[in-house]
């Protein structure tokens, strides 16, 4: 009884130090969250989609345009314009 606990605690040590360190990407998303997917430490702290990335955040804003009903346009656009899909020229 003995040996087989002793096998038994040496096999699960033998795995326990075969197994490389995981950890998850410390980069951020474009929505302002903690990437998820997991890395290898030994060798990078970033995933595949943030590796030699730089992300750009752009704000969504309310478009500036009017209506044909001289109201103000409530769609949000992230475009420099300011103006969403409709009111673009």
């Amino acid at each position: 009884m003995k040996n087989k606990f002793l096998i038994i605690s040496l096999a699960m040590s033998g795995f326990a130090f075969s197994q490389s360190v995981d950890s998850t990407c410390v980069a951020i998303t474009s929505k302002g969250l903690n990437c998820k997917i997991k890395v290898n430490i030994d060798t990078t702290n970033v995933c595949h989609h943030h590796k030699n990335k730089t992300v750009n955040y752009v704000k969504s804003v309310v478009c500036n345009a009017l209506t044909t009903k001289n109201t103000n346009c409530k769609l949000k656009t992230k475009h420099t314009s300011k103006k969403c899909h409709h009111h673009r020229d």
